[in-house]
């Protein structure tokens, strides 16, 4: 005997087959956008966790930020610490004897020339700022126009102040720490008035291109030769040994990068694992539930066809 299903069967039937459109519908949406949903409400149970990965990965984007704009600096820094080096020990190559030639380029206008290089070198900028000019970053850290002339001019003196009293510094306080990590920070910046490196530099230059030429047979010009050639020993010491900070400096920012970089991954991965739906099995699904549906539609039709009348006669 043929049942005849009741009106509670068919609304059941019903039912499951609008739940079954629906899911196609959220099954056409996650295909096309790629997105488990599309909005929180669809994954309540891991919508913290979502708001958790992202809100870490920003984090820690924004310490890699810092990072590559620091790095950068401190390439920048070592290309003009390289070359006020190459600067200086060229000059030095000339003490003492070329400090008493007078034939051109004497000693006196080389001096000139390499304070001037110098001074550019130190007014390096990274495209938005002076590298070497601490807090004030807007203005060029040197300027030789008011360094002392003739006499005023000596080794023991020093000339890191400001350009108003006969110095040449006029940049500002060193800049504060970066802070590359939650618990790390680096003190990169290199001043222009640095006392090891930069001012004895500019202070025997300046005594040089003021007071030479020199006299051979004078005690008082040898032994100021003399003084010259060691302070700029020092110096250069001084200079290689900042150049080696900034190089163990450039490798900390890669290690720091590198753990953020890694945490970064971590984060978007674990924000992917949430929304993100893999194509082949999101197919294969919305295939298999077209089937069902389909099958459901042509039941349904069937059903619909049904009366007592249809019955009897049947």
């Amino acid at each position: 005997m043929t049942r005849i299903t009741t009106a509670a069967e068919n609304a059941l039937v019903l039912f499951y087959t609008q739940q079954n459109q629906s899911h196609l519908a959220d099954l056409n949406a996650q295909i096309s956008t790629g997105l488990t949903a599309q909005t929180y409400d669809q994954i309540a149970p891991q919508a913290n966790h979502l708001v958790d990965f992202r809100a870490e990965a920003s984090r820690q984007q924004d310490f890699i930020s810092t990072i590559d704009t620091v790095s950068t600096r401190l390439q920048i820094a070592d290309q003009s610490l390289a070359q006020i080096q190459d600067v200086v020990q060229k000059f030095r190559s000339l003490l003492p004897g070329g400090a008493f030639n007078t034939t051109s380029p004497d000693i006196k206008t080389q001096a000139q020339l390499a304070l001037q290089q110098i001074a550019g070198f130190l007014n390096t900028q990274d495209g938005t700022r002076y590298l070497f000019g601490g807090t004030d970053s807007q203005t060029p850290p040197v300027d030789i126009t008011n360094l002392p002339t003739g006499a005023a001019a000596t080794l023991t003196t020093p000339v890191n102040g400001p350009p108003a009293s006969n110095g040449y510094y006029a940049g500002g306080p060193a800049v504060p720490p970066v802070r590359i990590d939650t618990q790390v920070t680096l003190n990169y910046a290199v001043k222009a008035d640095d006392p090891a490196t930069f001012e004895p530099i500019i202070r025997v230059l300046n005594f040089i291109a003021q007071n030479a030429p020199f006299n051979p047979t004078n005690a008082t010009d040898q032994a100021n030769v003399t003084q010259s050639g060691q302070i700029l020993d020092q110096a250069l010491q001084a200079l290689t040994t900042t150049r080696g900070t900034l190089g163990l400096q450039q490798a900390q920012l890669n290690d720091a990068r590198t753990v953020h970089q890694n945490t970064v991954n971590i984060a978007q991965n674990g924000v992917s694992n949430i929304l993100s739906v893999d194509q082949a099995t999101a197919i294969t699904q919305l295939q298999t539930l077209e089937t069902q549906l389909q099958a459901s539609f042509t039941s349904t039709s069937q059903i619909e066809k049904l009366s007592l009348v249809n019955f009897i006669n049947g």
